[in-house]
Formats: structure tokens, sequence, C-alpha cells
């Protein structure tokens, strides 16, 4: 999206791709055909797609040094699924309520953020390990949650007595979480 950005003629977003026939074109013409899929598997257990395509001739040609350095033919390794979620993203964020919602981030989860770090002092984690982080963060979220609630309904003046919140909170059971204690948040009082 800038303006000094310039694409590299070279990289593989920026070779032709034919859907129909399923084939690369490189930057001298030539064709660069499907030869097989490669599979990996992430830390999370999600398994990756990647198809690989291959030049037919990459010896004599004279752009061989800008556009690689390998030895043999150039191989490329393109994520048909990865890609299609970037395109879905890219429009959606090109689109007019896209970019209503990208305009509004700086005004509503950054000053989120800096409540939290700077008013509340929450800049570390209290627990360690996953689930006790994820039980840790989500705790905060409903206490901070709670506080602007709160705040709402005094600004609207909708709540004629005193109220004090109570929340039990019981932690999602897990083999590393077996042993803790369930929680209790208590709020301010609301006074109108």
């Amino acid at each position: 999206q800038r303006p000094r950005y310039t694409p590299n003629p070279f990289h593989t977003e920026s070779l032709h791709y034919n859907a129909e026939e399923d084939y690369y074109v490189c930057p001298m013409g030539q064709h660069m055909n499907r030869i097989g899929i490669r599979r990996d598997k992430t830390a999370s257990g999600y398994v990756t797609e990647s198809a690989r395509y291959k030049a037919q001739r990459c010896e004599g040609c004279p752009l061989r040094g800008s556009c690689f350095k390998a030895r043999g033919n150039r191989i490329i390794e393109v994520n048909h699924r990865l890609n299609q979620y970037k395109r879905q993203a890219r429009e959606r964020s090109l689109s007019e309520e896209g970019i209503r919602h990208r305009g509004r981030r700086c005004i509503e989860p950054e000053a989120v953020f800096g409540q939290m770090k700077h008013n509340m002092a929450y800049r570390r984690f209290r627990h360690v390990g996953e689930d006790k982080v994820t039980m840790d963060l989500a705790f905060f979220a409903i206490a901070f949650n709670i506080k602007r609630m709160c705040t709402k309904l005094l600004k609207a003046g909708k709540r004629r007595s005193t109220h004090t919140i109570f929340i039990f909170i019981r932690p999602r059971v897990t083999q590393h979480t077996t042993n803790i204690k369930p929680y209790y948040l208590i709020t301010e009082k609301i006074v109108a």
C-alpha cells in the first residue's frame, strides 16, 4: 500500500499463476509444473499443505542470478489455502466496513491496552504456564468488563440503589490445573 514499495518480480507472489491448468510462469516465460505436495504439522497440530512447482530448464537463463541461487532448477512452494485466506482478509480490510473498523482500531483497543498497563499496572502475568496465563488474563478481562459496565450504568443513571456484584468463577479443570481453587471477584459498589 505504500508508494515507495516496489514488488520483487522474482518473488513467488509476483509470478503469474494459471489456475485452470495449475502451473506458474517464471519471469522468462517458462512453465513451472506441479511436482507434488509437502505436508507439515505445526506445534499446535495443524497440518499445512504446500504445493510444489518446479521449472523445466534454469541452466543458461540470464536471470538466474537474480531469480535464485541454488543448484538445479528452481522449486517454489505455495500454500493455496493460506493465499485464499489472505485474499479474503485483504478484501475485507479494503471494503468500506473494513476501512471503518480499521479507523476505530486506534480508538477502541489501544485505549484499553493503555488503561490495563498504565492505570491498572497490569504489565506482567502472575502465573506460569499456558493454562494459568489464559485463566489470569480471562479473570482480568472479566473484571475490566464489569468495571466498564458499572461505569456505564452510573452514567446512564439506571440504578438508584447501592449494589455489590459478587461473581463466583470456577476455572476450567485440565490435567495441569487440578489443584487450583475457585476465584471470587468482587467489584466496586454501584451507587447512584
